[in-house]
């Protein structure tokens, strides 16, 4: 709302002051009706018809100025905008002619017929009128066009011209003799010459400030100079017309400004005329750094917006054949420490690609990573370094090699071929070598954004795995008569294979698991979750622990790759016998604690992991053992995580540490004991990352 309210009343305000305009020339036209000779014209309203005629044209040019459209536009709207202000003023001067000729058929000299006087004051009202406007229009671009980066010294210097301009009006005034408004020195006051002096040495100095004729392209330079010796006619046609001389005659005031305003554009065309004149041999290498520069400019924004890492390394090729406008560009990167490959290419065949001579031990890769600093080769015919290529690619005139080094580590090399010899020069050698240095920093991040993305996905994957393991351990612990079973796992950041769970198998018995899945992540985690399922479905069929782990061993075997195996102990709890028949597959022993020898003993019986054999060994070293168990007896099952665990150090937990802690606690309860344990291996560790699950189950007799 606060810019539509802005707009509506930007539009009243200059509606207002073009009214206000028109309404002044209306009075001017009405004095010069009633007083056709301005000498006739008494001095007071000379002065107010001349106040009304400047107040008119300032209210155009601070409408004009206010609204800063121009200024915010480009070099080339500017320059078209003066070409065609100036292409206006010679209409200006045409047309009313023509329109008032008295050869012409359609002339309007007849309307006119009643009052010869007043075709005299209208034309020479309306030429004034619009020549001056087209005059403003010019001097604000001009003005634009020599402050374009310019220092404030230029502004003072534009603004002391317009302040000589102006006493040079007010002394033609009060003398009431400066009638011209050429600006010759013949017949000047010495006042004058020194006026007049000062300001076309101002303007020739202004005329100097033509920076922006260096900002074109090779395009636009000679635009701009045709385009100036074009409008030249025009310009020669107003000089030689009586325009200036009838302007005056209207008003001395505006007759000045008009004449300051043609000389300098003048003086300003023919000093921009020869710069450009100077610029147009030196143009195409103009555009040649423009082109560098936009070149760097995509690949810095490319950086920041482009992270994968094979778009990356097609753009840096497509960029550095458009910065050099080489005929061929590929990129070569050292890969597992020393083998080069090629990445990426522009400009070659795939047939080409596929002749390209990487691997020869004397070739340029070679040099350039073995010196590691850019090689230019303008005569491939003539170097010893590069005959090779030739035999490659008979076309090839002139290379131009860069590394991209990084932290004093040299990640590859970028080539650029050309056709004609000489193609490159030193500026090249170093644009490239930038370029390369901007690339590696973009290939450096779009590498680590890729490892950024595996690394989170393999996070996503440890933590599918975590939960996955969460959801295979038992929620709550079996009840049995006369046993109390307590367990627990605690998980590490990298997710291992621990498992432990209970199968109930009736009112008096129980199946216990406790099993390793070698490996980490979601692999294990998939195993556990198959090795339940097959658990579950057996132990209901097989009541012995050796035929369980045997039937486990076969189907296990028939769907694991060979470099996954399990290590697991199976027993079975049986409270009405008070026996427990168990199996180990290559697990950690079994704590066995006797109340009434008060003895702690390692129960070890023989036996490999699961799916490492498809049975004939396994088979035969598998042991199962059984044990008779009284009151204040315990077992204690555990995973190699427990013995295993690390502190800071990288100093174990250990077998002898997990003995003495559990013979010096043996006397407390299921649930005491595993908390004590717990706690201490925690402790152990204290700050160090875990590298692994511990496990345990403890059953004890009551």
């Amino acid at each position: 709302m606060k810019w539509l309210s802005t707009t509506f009343w930007s539009r009243q305000r200059n509606f207002f002051m073009v009214l206000l305009g028109l309404l002044f020339l209306a009075v001017v036209l009405a004095l010069d009706l009633a007083f056709p000779y301005m000498s006739d014209l008494p001095l007071t309203l000379y002065w107010m018809r001349e106040g009304l005629i400047v107040a008119t044209f300032l209210l155009y040019g601070v409408t004009l100025y206010g609204r800063r459209y121009i200024e915010e536009k480009n070099i080339l709207y500017k320059l078209r905008t003066v070409f065609f202000a100036l292409i206006g003023l010679y209409a200006v001067v045409l047309v009313p002619r023509m329109l008032f000729s008295r050869s012409s058929s359609f002339s309007l000299h007849n309307l006119f017929a009643f009052y010869p006087a007043l075709e005299t004051i209208f034309l020479r009202m309306l030429i004034s009128v619009f020549f001056t406007l087209f005059m403003i229009n010019i001097l604000i671009l001009l003005r634009t066009l020599v402050f374009y980066k310019s220092r404030r010294k230029t502004h003072r210097l534009f603004h002391a011209s317009l302040v000589l301009l102006g006493g040079l009006v007010v002394y033609g005034h009060l003398s009431r003799t400066v009638v011209q408004v050429e600006w010759t020195f013949q017949g000047r006051t010495p006042f004058e010459w020194i006026l007049l002096g000062f300001l076309l040495l101002f303007l020739v100095i202004l005329s100097f400030r033509s920076s922006w004729v260096t900002y074109l392209n090779r395009r636009q330079k000679y635009l701009a100079f045709w385009g100036g010796l074009a409008v030249l006619p025009a310009i020669i046609l107003v000089f030689r017309s009586n325009v200036l001389d009838e302007i005056s005659r209207f008003s001395l005031t505006v007759g000045a400004f008009d004449s300051f305003v043609f000389y300098f554009i003048t003086i300003y065309l023919a000093f921009t005329e020869i710069n450009l004149l100077l610029h147009l041999p030196t143009a195409s290498i103009f555009d040649k750094k423009m082109n560098e520069i936009a070149s760097l400019q995509n690949l810095s924004r490319m950086i920041s917006t482009v992270l994968e890492y094979n778009r990356v390394i097609e753009k840096v090729t497509e960029l550095a054949r458009d910065v050099l406008r080489a005929d061929g560009t590929w990129l070569e990167m050292v890969e597992n420490g020393s083998e080069v490959r090629v990445v990426s290419s522009n400009g070659l065949s795939q047939k080409e690609l596929a002749r390209l001579p990487v691997k020869f031990e004397k070739s340029i890769t070679s040099w350039v990573l073995e010196n590691r600093r850019s090689l230019l080769i303008n005569e491939i015919s003539r170097d010893s370094r590069s005959s090779y290529l030739r035999k490659w690619k008979k076309n090839i005139g002139s290379l131009l090699s860069v590394p991209l080094v990084s932290q004093n580590r040299v990640l590859g090399v970028l080539h650029a071929i050309k056709h004609e010899e000489f193609g490159f020069d030193q500026d090249d050698q170093d644009m490239l070598q930038a370029f390369a240095d901007q690339a590696t920093v973009a290939i450096e991040n779009a590498r680590l954004v890729e490892e950024s993305l595996e690394k989170e996905r393999l996070e996503q994957e440890l933590r599918v795995a975590h939960d996955t393991q969460l959801k295979l351990l038992p929620k709550q612990m079996p009840s049995l008569p006369d046993v109390e079973i307590e367990a627990l796992c605690v998980t590490a950041n990298e997710v291992g294979g621990d498992y432990f769970d209970f199968v109930e198998l009736g009112s008096h018995s129980l199946g216990i698991v406790i099993a390793d899945v070698s490996g980490k992540g979601i692999s294990a985690a998939f195993y556990m979750a198959e090795l339940k399922g097959i658990v579950n479905s057996f132990a209901r069929i097989y009541t012995s622990p050796k035929e369980l782990l045997i039937r486990i061993n076969e189907t296990l075997y028939e769907n694991v790759d060979r470099q996954t195996f399990v290590s697991m102990v199976y027993a079975l709890l049986d409270t009405s016998r008070r026996k427990l028949y168990f199996c180990r597959a290559g697990h950690e022993p079994v704590f066995y604690y006797s109340a009434r020898h008060d003895r702690l003993e390692l129960l070890q019986p023989q036996g490999i992991g699961l799916a490492l054999d498809s049975g004939n060994v396994f088979n035969r070293l598998l042991e199962e053992r059984n044990v008779k168990w009284r009151g204040g007896d315990f077992f204690l099952f555990y995973t190699d995580g427990l013995i295993e665990a690390r502190n800071q150090s990288g100093e174990e937990f250990g077998f002898q540490r997990l003995y003495e802690l559990v013979w010096k606690y043996r006397d407390r309860s299921a649930r005491e004991l595993k908390e004590v344990v717990k706690e201490e291996v925690l402790k152990f560790i204290g700050h160090a990352r875990p590298h692994d699950d511990f496990s345990l189950i403890l059953v004890r007799a009551t």
